[in-house]
Formats: structure tokens, sequence, C-alpha cells
């Protein structure tokens, strides 16, 4: 029910892939209905890890070097995800390879959704002024910021030990804490700090398509729409609102937000979306690696924790290079698992032996959680391993370790 049915040419009836290239017509909906309900069945089956469906559905699909899931194909090879995070991206308002729900879900025109097609687009507009105004390393109150962190987390957490990762909602609400402070100066009191840790609790939401919120009554949807309302009201009631207006007095006059506020709602997405989310999800990793634990949404038989065999080996490993050992936790479980790009031309990929001929601005998933398994680049793949030569080749959110200046 995935891809086209093979016994009459032409026929797409009963397939998810062939919905999706007519354009999702009300006539096909049975089997886009088909599909999706296929999908959750098939990521309850394994374990609710992510990983563990994308590699089901890859070796399902022949385990070539694509597969088809959602409304695009996926990419799983070191080579091909890696030469994708180097070049110039077509995207649009998409996610997880399907339409996002804009903008009932998702805000409009968030960097996520926006073409980095050179120099002068809206993307490079955007992320420079974002980065110029909030995370500008060699700032000196950024060093500052940096240089106090430390005591400011210490004097709300004193006493820290490795099992207090196991409070999953403690350890989330001092990211946000943490986060905010580097880019606006404030240490949030708990109460606004629970506002924002709806970002990295509500991460579900994010990967659902429309058709499961509808079943689900907009339930979600709600959730994410009264978050967005709220993250808002924490930048006006510290009074941060110059931010905002600093960051859109840098942009271009035809890429500038008419309301102040709408700018405000991106910008809040994007640190809460991929600043809180995914900062959190990396010390929850790092947190259950250090326990020899596996993260709540990763699967057991993807991690091999061989090389050491207790608790006092695993920490003595961070303490011996903390850098290599997050790293490496990223690595094996990375916190951005996929992205979204579109074809700029058309794609021949092969499923189960088959050609198919995909036509220009079809979606393609490049999958950094399966690039980052690529047997031909990184030995023994599902073990974890911070030694390993090869860790800086890694992908996570804006390409490899080891090139920090690649967009």
């Amino acid at each position: 029910g995935c891809y086209c049915c093979q016994c009459i040419p032409q026929w797409l009836c009963c397939s998810g892939m062939g919905s999706a290239q007519c354009g999702r017509p009300c006539i096909l909906a049975p089997a886009w209905w088909r599909y999706v309900i296929g999908g959750l069945v098939a990521l309850i089956a394994n374990s609710k890890s992510r990983l563990a469906l994308f590699i089901w559905e890859w070796k399902a699909f022949g385990g070539g070097d694509h597969y088809w899931h959602g409304e695009g194909f996926w990419s799983v090879k070191y080579k091909e995800c890696s030469e994708i995070t180097k070049s110039q991206q077509r995207r649009s308002s998409s996610f997880a390879c399907i339409q996002a729900c804009v903008p009932d879900l998702f805000a409009t025109n968030i960097l996520l959704f926006l073409s980095n097609d050179g120099p002068e687009s809206e993307w490079a507009h955007m992320r420079s002024a974002l980065h110029s105004t909030l995370l500008d390393k060699g700032a000196s109150w950024y060093m500052e910021r940096s240089q106090k962190l430390r005591s400011l987390l210490a004097a709300e957490w004193p006493n820290p030990a490795i099992t207090d990762f196991n409070d999953t909602p403690r350890v989330r609400l001092f990211v946000v804490k943490c986060v905010f402070y580097m880019m606006f100066g404030v240490w949030l009191p708990n109460e606004d700090a629970e506002i924002l840790r709806g970002w990295r609790d509500h991460a579900m939401f994010f990967v659902l398509p429309r058709l499961v919120h509808r079943f689900l009554f907009n339930f979600g949807i709600r959730k994410v729409q009264q978050l967005r309302i709220n993250s808002v009201g924490v930048i006006e009631k510290h009074g941060l609102e110059s931010f905002m207006v600093d960051i859109n007095d840098k942009l271009p006059e035809k890429y500038q937000r008419k309301p102040i506020v709408k700018l405000c709602d991106e910008m809040m997405f994007a640190i809460g979306f991929a600043g809180i989310g995914g900062t959190s999800a990396c010390c929850e990793t790092v947190g259950a690696f250090l326990q020899r634990k596996i993260p709540e949404e990763a699967s057991a038989h993807l991690i091999n924790f061989e090389k050491f065999p207790t608790n006092e080996s695993m920490v003595e490993a961070f303490k011996s290079n903390p850098i290599s050992y997050i790293k490496e936790a990223c690595r094996i479980d990375p916190p951005v698992t996929s992205a979204t790009q579109v074809c700029k031309e058309a794609k021949v990929v092969k499923f189960k032996g088959r050609n198919y001929t995909l036509p220009e601005n079809t979606l393609n998933q490049y999958t950094l959680s399966m690039a980052n398994r690529d047997p031909t680049v990184f030995p023994n793949p599902d073990v974890f391993d911070p030694s390993r030569k090869e860790l800086n080749m890694a992908l996570t959110w804006n390409g490899a370790f080891g090139t920090p200046d690649e967009e």
C-alpha cells in the first residue's frame, strides 16, 4: 500500500505514493487513510522509535539508497545526506516529508521552511539577523552570559547527581532556562520556563500528519497554538520586544514582518522547536547513556554499550572527553533525525528493484539518523564509541560536527 501497484500499469488507486504523486485527490483518500493508519501501527510495533521505523520501512523497500514515506522519498546513505546538508536546498512548508499543518500548527515562514538558496535569500537574511542579535559568540554580552551560566545553574540545582537526569521534566526546565538566558540575558522563573518547556513536551505533535490530528479532534494542534501564544507572552512579560524589533530592522524591507508579533511568533517557534526541543533531546540522551540506559524514544536493539560494561566506565568516558562523548551520543541517537527538502529536478529512485521517476518538486527527506549509521563510514555503527576516529563526520543540526562553517 506504500508504493505503486505493479499488477496493473499506471494504476495508483491502492498506493500511498500514488495518492501523494497525484496531489492527494479525494478519490484516493481511502488509500491515504489506510497508509497513515498502517504507518501508526508500524511505529507502535517498532517500540515507538522513529529510527526503528525508518529502518523497518527501508528494508521493506529493498534496503537500497532510498525508500518512500509520507509524501516523498527518503535518502539514507551518508554520502548523499552529507552532500545535501552542504548544498543550497529548496524548501517548502513541509515537515517529516509531508505538507505541514500551516498556519494552525506551524508558524508560517519559519527558518525550517525557507529555501537556503544564496546569500540574498530570505533564509540567509533571517538567520544572520537572528544570530547577530541573539547568538553572537564573539560579543562581550555572550561571553559574559556564558561565564555566569554555571553559577546561575548551580544556585538552583545544588548537589547534582547523575540520577537527576531521570527527572526529565526538571532537565527540560533547566534547558529552557539556560537557552533563554544565553539568548535574552534573562534567567526565567519556573512558571515561565514551564511554559517554554512545552516545546519539548509536545514534540510528538509536530510529526503527526494533519489526518491524525483530525482523528484526535485537533487536540495536539490546540495545545501547540496555545503554546505559541504563551511563548510570545513570555517575551512581552519580560519586556524583550526590542530584540524582535532589532531582528526585524536588520532584514531587507521585503522580508520584514508586519506586525512585529508575527516575527516574534516565528522566532519563538524556531527557538522553542530547535533550541529548546533539540537541546533537551541531546541532554536526555547523554543523561540516559551515563547510566547505561536507553532513551525513551530510542530502540534498545539499535544501541550497544559493550565498550562500557558498567556505569562507572560510562562516567569515566564522559570525564575523559565530554565533547567527544556528547558528539557520539548525538551520532547514535541524534536530536534531529531528518529534515525535508524539495527536489529541484526529476529523480529516478529504485524501490524493490523497480525504477520510479519522481517529478521535480517531490519532497525528499535526508535521514541523518540512518546516515550516521552507514557502515561504510562508521564501522560497527550500533556501538557507542566516543573514541571513534570518524566522529566529526557525524551529521547533526547544520551538517557534520567537523565542518561548523558549512551550511
